[in-house]
C-alpha cells in the first residue's frame, strides 16, 4: 500500500488485491522498511490501520473469506510484530497504538474462521494462530468457538490441534503454544479434569518443576 498526501492522505493498494497487497507490506516490514516508522510520519502505523479500516468494512458486508485469509496473516503478524523481539517498528506496544480495542479483532477474526472454515481447516488456522499469542491472551477467541460450536464440534477441533503436538520436544515452541491455547479453553470451561491432562502433556518435556508449578498454580485459584 502506497500513501500519497495530497489534501488528505490516499491510500493506494499495491498489490491486485488486499490480500497481496498485505503479503508485500508483512515482507517489506520483515526486511527493515518500517523499523524506524516514527521517524518518517508513522507511515507503518498508518497503512495498518487503513488495512484494519477495509477490513471492518468487508466484513460488514459479509465478504468473510476474503476477511478469513486477510485476517489470519495480519492478525499473526502484528502479534508477533508487538511482542517486542521482532523489532520490526520503533512502538513499545504497537497493538496499543491502534485506534480500537485489539481484542474487537480478533473476535471479527474467529467469526470469519468458524462461519467458513470446515473442523480441519479450522483446526490448522487456530494451531498456526496459537504461536503468535506469545504474551497476549484475548477472550474474544474463546467465547466465539464457544457460541458457535456444539460441544462435540469444538472437542473435534481440540483433538485435532493436540494430534498436532505428537512428538512435542523442548524446543517445540509452536506445539508448546498450541496446548497453552488449549489449556485456556478448559480453563474458560472450568473443566479441571481436561486442563491437568493438558499439562501432563508437557511431562518429560519440561523440567517436573514446572508442569508441577502450571497444576498447583491452576488448583490454587
Amino acid at each position: 500500500m502506497k500513501i500519497k498526501k495530497i489534501v488528505k492522505y490516499n491510500y493506494e493498494l499495491e498489490g491486485d488485491n488486499l490480500e497481496e497487497d498485505i503479503d508485500k507490506f508483512i515482507e517489506k516490514a520483515k526486511s527493515g522498511d518500517y523499523h524506524m516508522d516514527k521517524m518518517y510520519e508513522n507511515e507503518g502505523l498508518k497503512i495498518i490501520k487503513q488495512y484494519l479500516k477495509i477490513l471492518d468494512e468487508k466484513f460488514k458486508n459479509n465478504e468473510l473469506e476474503e476477511c478469513k485469509r486477510c485476517y489470519h496473516k495480519l492478525m499473526s503478524f502484528l502479534l508477533i510484530a508487538s511482542n517486542g523481539e521482532t523489532d520490526l517498528f520503533d512502538y513499545n506496544d504497537l497493538l496499543a497504538k491502534l485506534s480500537k480495542d485489539f481484542d474487537d479483532y480478533i473476535k471479527n477474526y474467529f467469526i470469519c474462521l468458524v462461519k467458513t472454515c470446515n473442523i480441519d481447516e479450522l483446526a490448522d488456522k487456530i494451531s498456526e494462530y496459537a504461536p503468535s499469542l506469545d504474551v497476549y491472551g484475548f477472550d474474544s477467541d474463546k467465547e466465539v468457538l464457544f457460541e458457535n460450536l456444539t460441544k462435540e464440534k469444538l472437542n473435534e477441533v481440540e483433538q485435532k490441534m493436540l494430534s498436532k503436538t505428537t512428538g512435542m520436544t523442548e524446543k517445540d515452541k509452536d506445539k508448546h503454544e498450541i496446548i497453552y491455547f488449549l489449556m485456556s479453553i478448559s480453563e474458560a470451561q472450568e473443566d479441571k479434569e481436561k486442563y491437568l491432562k493438558l499439562c501432563e502433556r508437557f511431562r518429560g518435556v519440561l523440567k517436573d518443576s514446572e508442569v508441577n508449578y502450571m497444576r498447583e498454580e491452576y488448583e490454587d485459584e
